[in-house]
């Protein structure tokens, strides 16, 4: 009910299976609160140890498992968040030229859980929001959650995407 009356999908709404990957389908044929969920992917360790190479994230709750089970917050080493936001949009994005224009930013972004090396991660992807910002094209802004394989959420944030009509 909340949905039909602000026009913003929020946690907890029905979602709509959609028809196809939003990514492929302009800015008037997406419907707020239409969802999918991915495929899962498992978080190894050879991946955080690349990720910490490749971006010179070495924080110790990422390299260190002593150092990491130490702290109240880690079971040992965890992925690095920016890692898993990473892989999320792997698992989301659809590769090819469509109706997205451009990712614009996100907003809350908020880290739940932990996630160890052996855990998977998946995402469900919604339509919260659509503002029409020209003739042309209109904002989309997706709610992004991500859940291991327990079904804890371990990550939400909000996208920002410009979409063609």
């Amino acid at each position: 009910m909340i949905t039909a009356i602000t026009g913003e999908w929020v946690p907890g709404s029905p979602e709509i299976a959609a028809p196809a990957h939003p990514f492929t389908r302009k800015f008037g044929e997406l419907a707020i609160g239409e969802t999918i969920h991915t495929a899962s992917r498992q978080i190894t360790l050879e991946d955080i140890e690349h990720f910490a190479a490749f971006t010179g994230d070495n924080f110790y709750a990422h390299m260190d498992e002593d150092a990491a089970k130490a702290n109240p917050f880690f079971p040992g080493r965890v992925a690095h968040g920016y890692l898993l936001l990473s892989f999320a949009a792997g698992l989301f994005v659809e590769p090819n030229p469509g109706p997205v224009l451009a990712n614009t930013g996100l907003e809350g972004l908020s880290f739940k859980k932990p996630v160890s090396p052996g855990d998977s991660i998946s995402v469900r992807l919604t339509v919260k929001k659509k503002t029409p910002r020209t003739d042309s094209y209109g904002e989309v802004r997706w709610n992004v959650t991500l859940t291991n394989q327990d079904g804890d959420e371990v990550a939400q944030y909000e996208l920002h995407t410009m979409n063609l009509y």
